[in-house]
């Protein structure tokens, strides 16, 4: 396995985020270290979906710092967070039916792109070059991820499966700094997720690129993750290594209730 930095490449400093009178982060703190597998975790409801949200300018936390090197993301608008080298796929799969599936993959590439309308209409030949490397990369990462055989179909009537790839094809693509990888093994069966954790670990390897990983099967956190964080009401419970944190009383309540 890959040895981890000790730098942390993101860093999350007492963070919380109020909607009216609930806390769906109360004070969180952890970091990523670069070069790692990150796996967030926490029962239903903990606020992993809610960290993405706040690190990647969908939500405006109430309290707190989110630091992407020497950057605090929440001094950020949400469309200059992405150029900095951030990309997320989502737990409800966010495609566009209609396009095809290396459409939907260039689409990643739009907060890295410096090419306008005009520069594009006048064939200007910088932004010819920008185009060839945009789809230089895009084919890249389609036979990457063996989506050659649908690259010009729609999305729309694609396997489920499929359909995963396809988004972390289009958040690939943009080779991010940061890749946050939301419930990546949802829906997938036993075989799939087996090779998703091996895919996932090709990826920080390849792309050399640091993964935060929110993800309930225990299995594919617990075998690919040199470290996880653990949230439960929105909360900070445990934090540390797989082993540390599966012995951690505070999580075997969490997940299993006080009686065990």
């Amino acid at each position: 396995m890959t040895a981890v930095a000790t730098k942390a490449l993101l860093a999350v400093r007492g963070v919380t985020m109020r909607f009216g009178g609930l806390v769906a982060l109360d004070d969180v703190s952890f970091d990523v270290p670069e070069g790692s597998i990150t796996g967030l975790i926490g029962p239903n409801g903990a606020g992993k979906t809610t960290m993405f949200n706040c690190i990647t300018g969908l939500y405006r936390p109430q309290e707190g710092q989110i630091l992407f090197g020497d950057r605090d993301l929440l001094k950020l608008p949400p469309h200059r967070i992405a150029p900095l080298g951030i990309s997320r796929t989502f737990q409800n799969l966010a495609l566009f039916p209609s396009l095809s599936v290396r459409e939907n993959i260039a689409v990643g590439l739009h907060s890295v792109t410096k090419q306008g309308f005009i520069s594009h209409a006048l064939k200007l030949p910088w932004a010819m070059r920008e185009e060839a490397e945009i789809e230089r990369r895009v084919e890249e990462v389609i036979d990457y991820l063996d989506l050659r055989a649908v690259a010009s179909a729609p999305a729309a009537g694609l396997p489920f499966g499929t359909l995963k790839r396809i988004e972390l094809a289009r958040a690939l693509v943009s080779r991010p700094k940061l890749l946050l990888l939301d419930e990546p093994a949802g829906g997938l069966n036993h075989e799939e997720i087996s090779a998703l954790g091996e895919l996932i670990k090709d990826i920080r390897q390849r792309y050399n690129t640091t993964i935060l990983l929110v993800e309930h099967h225990m299995g594919l956190v617990m075998g690919i993750s040199e470290k996880v964080v653990v949230l439960d009401f929105g909360k900070k419970i445990a934090d540390g290594t797989p082993d540390e944190v599966r012995q951690d009383p505070d999580v075997i309540q969490a997940y299993l209730g006080a009686e065990a």
